[in-house]
């Protein structure tokens, strides 16, 4: 059409939305004969049915913990007609069957006499005076009943060990019974608990509890190492753990005169190919002989750090396993000369994170740390942070510390740059004698620990400690006190406050009245639970409220060097509850 012709006027009546409107409205002419063709046909709903659409669920593998599936059906209008859209239909759980709880307990410390094809170590007989003793407690339920749990070697027979409760006799019916939800214990009702009191172990070890009436049961245990003389002279400590296919442990060293022998550990009842990525000071350490490492259901297997990584003064280890799901722990010596220089376990931290808690950070007075590190070949005996940057990009990183008075200031304000792919390190000493929670945040996701130094005198034996970032605190988590030491709990709310419940548990096994401890906000508090709970208490019962509340124990021996940090054991109720909102 030529734009500059007018339009006639029944053309500009027939663009209007109007009449578009009433001439769509009416009744198209169809000829006869296609009108009574098309009538003879069936209508397409009348021709096919709609087939059965089978709804997706989404597959939930349950492992040793209670997993509560809270599933939320959203109602597609499309599907459902005459349905609302965005309707959501009432949640539904359910319970999914759990297996057996298994923690691996570590064995006794082990001194190193050679290494085969560089990474198997082989061990010499250690010293007489060596105390490795186990000790561990499992919850029962608000009615009494206990879960049957107890401690067996970790091997391919998996012998008995230890029993801490048999499994009731009317274990059937009560695994077909309703589950119910476990609420904090405060003393005053039915439950109690089993113990394992400082049983001496001579190997590794499982502790093994099977549920209860569909809930995975609260177990805990730990292994204490003493040595009085000897090369590994110090105390070396660590909880029981869960295994996994992905975790990280820092703060070893291979240096001359330290050793670091990492111990892997599957209780499973598959194969595990073990994968060892290796992170030092100078960058990732490229180590084939850390790559396809098989370990055996029901075994154990050592590996020299050295063999793989030599001369590092810093080194951070990330586990991965495919297949079955496996444990680790790092025997981390120091030998200064002839004198020993400490020993302990390393123990996974949490996994890489933006931020992240560090509690039970004892700091000697500075004056007897700077004598101490003075002293030549003394150069790493000082309380220091580690963070590694597994990540392509640095990081910058951000340390508070919380005192008992509250936050204090950092040798350099606590500000660093961490390089990525790389461990950094960031000096302690300056702090004042105290016992501190660190809290680490950044930019980029990191992993990090802290290394104690405790000793008497110069010249003197001194002993090492390695304290991991540590999870949040939650409801019913056990922890039992070692016989025989100073144990001291040290609790922390850097965000607010906050408040922990503590129930005592007895050598009977009985529950006492609960005793409640309140944090203020950004002060870490150190408990003695002995003075507080009594004399009688061998484990503690410990749920937290409030802002995040992290926590640990310090162990300790009076007139000696000896120093030792043991995380509180996490619990798989933590785990029970998992939310899922499907479509169909």
């Amino acid at each position: 059409m030529d734009p500059a012709k007018p339009v006639p006027a029944a053309k500009k009546a027939d663009a209007s939305p109007a009449t578009k409107l009433k001439r769509s409205a009416r009744p198209k002419r169809v000829p006869k004969a296609a009108a009574e063709a098309r009538a003879a046909k069936p209508r397409r709903s009348e021709r096919r049915k709609p087939r059965a659409v089978p709804r997706k669920w989404p597959l939930v593998l349950a492992g040793s913990a209670t997993a509560l599936l809270a599933v939320g059906m959203v109602a597609a209008g499309t599907l459902v007609p005459g349905s609302n859209a965005t309707a959501q239909l009432a949640l539904q759980n359910q319970v999914l069957p759990v297996g057996d709880s298994l923690s691996n307990c570590v064995g006794p410390t082990q001194l190193v006499e050679g290494a085969a094809a560089g990474t198997d170590p082989q061990f010499a007989p250690g010293s007489s005076s060596t105390k490795s003793q186990l000790s561990a407690v499992v919850l029962s339920n608000p009615d009494g009943t206990l879960p049957g749990a107890g401690v067996e070697s970790l091997d391919a027979k998996g012998t008995p060990l230890f029993t801490l409760s048999k499994a009731p006799a009317q274990a059937a019916a009560l695994a077909s019974s309703a589950p119910a939800t476990l609420a904090p214990v405060t003393g005053a009702a039915k439950g109690k608990a089993a113990l394992l009191q400082n049983q001496v172990v001579s190997a590794a070890s499982v502790l093994r509890a099977v549920p209860l009436a569909g809930l995975g049961p609260l177990s805990a245990g730990a292994v204490v190492v003493d040595s009085a003389d000897g090369d590994l002279k110090g105390l070396s400590a660590a909880t029981c753990q869960p295994a996994s296919n992905d975790f990280w442990l820092a703060g070893a060293s291979t240096t001359v005169g330290r050793t670091a022998v990492l111990e892997l550990a599957n209780s499973s009842k598959s194969p595990a190919t073990v994968s060892l990525d290796l992170v030092g000071a100078g960058g990732p350490v490229q180590a084939p002989g850390g790559k396809g490492l098989v370990v055996a259901p029901g075994a154990s297997r050592s590996v020299m750090l050295s063999g793989l990584a030599p001369d590092q003064e810093l080194l951070s280890v990330h586990v991965k396993s495919s297949g079955g799901p496996v444990s680790a722990f790092i025997q981390q010596s120091v030998l200064r000369g002839l004198t020993p220089g400490g020993v302990d376990f390393l123990q996974p931290v949490q996994a890489p994170g933006t931020s992240q808690a560090i509690p039970g950070v004892r700091v000697q007075a500075p004056a007897a740390a700077a004598k101490i590190a003075g002293q030549s070949g003394y150069s790493d005996a000082s309380t220091a942070l580690m963070v590694t940057v597994p990540g392509a990009a640095d990081a910058i990183v951000e340390v508070k510390a919380y005192g008992p008075t509250g936050q204090v200031p950092l040798p350099g304000g606590g500000v660093f740059t961490a390089t990525a792919g790389k461990v950094s390190q960031l000096s302690l000493a300056g702090l004042a004698e105290g016992t501190y929670t660190l809290t680490v945040s950044s930019n980029a996701s990191v992993v990090a620990g802290v290394r104690l130094v405790n000793s008497t005198k110069p010249g003197a034996a001194t002993d090492i400690a390695f304290a991991p970032t540590a999870a949040r605190l939650g409801n019913n988590q056990l922890l039992s006190l070692p016989a025989g030491l100073s144990t001291t709990l040290v609790l922390a709310a850097p965000t607010g406050t906050g408040s922990v419940d503590l129930v005592p548990i007895s050598a009977s096994g009985a529950l006492g009245v609960h005793k409640t401890v309140t944090l203020q906000s950004g002060q870490t508090t150190t408990v003695d639970p002995a003075a507080l709970l009594g004399s009688g208490t061998v484990a503690v019962l410990v749920s937290a409220s409030g802002e995040a509340v992290y926590g640990t124990q310090l162990l300790g021996a009076k007139g000696s060097a000896n120093i030792a940090v043991l995380p509180i054991a996490a619990t798989s109720a933590e785990a029970q509850q998992l939310g899922i909102t499907t479509r169909f």
